[in-house]
């Protein structure tokens, strides 16, 4: 079973019986079409699937620049050459002590 998130008003225009489709060998389906129109799917959209229970929900998946603004963290300051220097003084010295002391 898949249970379908729609707005309201859009489930006019899908059939009131069930819609079958046919599971490729690479597991892909086609969404038939009076669902694509209802949900506003097209080609090259994005979908998502949750599974509950013996049902599975399909709906899809807007993602704008908005939702992804800041979440991911914001890179911590720059290091300045004098810093980046003093690692690789240490790192170099550190080597050495390895490779001859």
């Amino acid at each position: 079973m898949i249970a379908l998130h729609m707005n309201a008003g859009t489930t006019s225009s899908i059939p009131n019986f069930p819609l079958a489709t046919v599971v490729t060998r690479k597991g892909q389906v086609t969404i038939p079409a009076p669902i694509r129109e209802a949900l506003g799917i097209k080609q090259g959209d994005s979908v998502t699937f949750q599974v509950e229970n013996d049902a599975v929900k399909l709906k899809p998946a807007h993602s704008t620049l908005a939702e992804g603004y800041q979440s991911i963290p914001a890179l911590k300051q720059p290091l300045s050459e004098r810093e980046i220097e003093e690692i690789v003084r240490d790192d170099r010295a550190e080597a050495y002590k390895k490779k001859w002391l």
